[in-house]
């Protein structure tokens, strides 16, 4: 089964039509709109409450997880995992996976893409949560227009290069796109 998160467009639409149907007197969709404000202040919360939540989770997760899933994770990050580490040991090092500063981040994305694929790729700008939580977008371009692909090279390289273990970060879901696709 997978979980479809909203986007914040797509709550704020959500919204929109709800209270179009119960107050329709008091909306006033011009950009200056009392109402259009406060559903655009109420989506963007509901986006900030879900990433404090996540972080709150993935916290409570590791402190309550048992051997079997910590295990999992280990072998998941290609750390090693023996009969004879220590639960708390355990805890700590996926904790830490969790945490790890930088790594992740649109800076980090950018960077990957920029120093990676050099000679392919001269620009790249990142987009994080743009299809809902855990996604990220990057748009790439060579000197300011579309990159070329060929039988060496195509988009799909980049992408698989976030796929592999040791640029992927859980449960990211990583779109490359060249400028001017859609």
């Amino acid at each position: 089964m997978s979980l479809h998160f909203k986007t914040q467009k797509d709550i704020f639409t959500d919204m929109k039509a709800q209270l179009q149907t119960e107050a329709p007197g008091l909306t006033n969709w011009r950009t200056q709109g009392i109402v259009r404000s406060i559903l655009t202040v109420v989506s963007a919360a509901i986006s900030t409450l879900w990433d404090r939540l996540k972080i709150q989770y993935l916290d409570m997760w590791a402190q309550y997880s048992d051997r079997t899933t910590l295990r999992r994770y280990y072998e998941l990050w290609g750390l090693e995992w023996s009969e004879n580490t220590d639960t708390e040991t355990a805890r700590k090092e996926v904790l830490a996976m969790y945490r790890q500063k930088g790594k992740g981040t649109k800076a980090w994305y950018r960077s990957v893409v920029l120093s990676e694929f050099a000679d392919r790729v001269t620009d790249a700008s990142v987009t994080l949560r743009a299809r809902g939580p855990n996604t990220v977008d990057i748009k790439i371009s060579y000197n300011g227009g579309p990159v070329q692909e060929d039988d060496e090279f195509t988009i799909a390289d980049i992408q698989d290069f976030f796929a592999e273990d040791a640029n992927n970060i859980v449960g990211a879901e990583v779109l490359v796109t060249s400028v001017g696709q859609t």
